[in-house]
């Protein structure tokens, strides 16, 4: 059961792109938001239209009958709009804790961004 007297985690994990307009996806969160109390956190990442590569796997899919809308990271910025981001902020998900990988490995940068941003 959920404590809206304690502060809660809205999760959204690469979902939202199968929301077609970003006006609708900002509304969705603003009222999940808006539902949680100060202290709660937003997570979310979804795939964005940062490569040539991304933009045709966005029509594979939409040819397969499950368009799945890529957003600009700008787009997906302003979903967290009146929230406080959370270091490192709006990245490739694959920036998240570089730290922790094992010495010497990397892992290349995919069409994905994410953040964690902390409701005031």
């Amino acid at each position: 059961m959920l404590d809206f007297s304690r502060p809660i985690a809205v999760l959204f994990m690469g979902v939202m792109g199968y929301v077609p307009e970003i006006a609708e996806v900002r509304g969705i969160i603003n009222r999940f938001v808006m539902a949680v109390p100060s202290g709660s956190y937003l997570a979310m990442w979804d795939g964005t239209s940062t490569s040539e590569i991304a933009r045709v796997m966005e029509r594979k899919q939409t040819e397969m009958g499950f368009p799945y809308a890529l957003r600009s990271v700008e787009e997906l910025a302003s979903c967290f709009d009146g929230l406080d981001l959370a270091p490192p902020g709006l990245v490739p998900i694959t920036a998240w804790r570089p730290e922790d990988l094992p010495r010497g490995e990397t892992i290349d940068q995919i069409d994905s961004y994410g953040a964690v941003a902390r409701k005031p």
